[in-house]
């Protein structure tokens, strides 16, 4: 009598988490909040100075990828059955470097440490729900404040000088997996940065072989939503 007791109450329990499934696919939930988790490497798209006699010390330069990571909160608002508007503030960390060669053949490597606080606005089309499965795209823009920003400093002839502000194009993909009461979403985007973070510097050895340098970054982050 017991076991059967039991085998009815967790059929009734599977039965109520179906439901609460369903309550998400249903797009009965129409606002709800998470958190974002993830990590990210990024580098510089460089456009390179004309040669000139201030720049000749330096023979070769390329940007390197550096490591970093962040921390989000999410805010969906989910207007139609296929597709969310989600607001996504986040700190983020990043390093990014170049490495330069001298004309005595000496490698100098140079690490740029960024700490963003990023606003990011975007849109998500979702597919049909398999099961308590679904698979999606986003794409948005997004607007960072580099609270590390050296722009300003006076004092060191060996930096780069990067700007405080950049805004950016973003798009990815991603998985949403269905939980009694979240939502796991892994996803992975790209971004390219369109504005031109280098302040030009002629006294600066590394800054004066630059012209332009834009941020480029690919994160990979783990959504819980519910």
């Amino acid at each position: 009598m017991k076991k059967i007791q039991i085998t009815i109450l967790l059929l009734v329990a599977v039965f109520s988490l179906k439901a609460q499934f369903n309550e998400f696919e249903l797009g009965k939930k129409d606002v709800y909040f998470g958190i974002a988790m993830g990590v990210n490497v990024g580098d510089f798209k460089v456009i390179h100075a004309k040669q000139q006699a201030t720049n000749d010390s330096i023979r070769y330069f390329k940007p390197s990828f550096g490591p970093g990571f962040n921390l989000g909160i999410i805010c969906n608002y989910q207007f139609h059955k296929y597709f969310d508007l989600r607001f996504i503030p986040t700190l983020s960390f990043s390093d990014k470097g170049i490495t330069y060669e001298d004309l005595n053949h000496t490698i100098i490597k140079k690490t740029i440490s960024s700490i963003y606080l990023d606003f990011p606005l975007q849109l998500r089309f979702k597919s049909d729900p398999i099961k308590d499965f679904r698979v999606y795209v986003i794409a948005g823009v997004r607007y960072d404040f580099d609270l590390a920003s050296n722009v300003k400093a006076r004092k060191a002839d060996d930096i780069i000088k990067i700007g405080k502000n950049d805004a950016a194009a973003e798009y990815g993909l991603g998985f949403m997996i269905y939980f009694p009461y979240f939502i796991l979403s892994p996803e992975i985007k790209v971004s390219h940065g369109f504005i031109n973070l280098h302040t030009p510097t002629p006294g600066l050895i590394y800054s004066r072989t630059i012209e332009r340098m834009y941020s480029r970054t690919f994160t990979l982050t783990l959504n819980l939503e519910g």
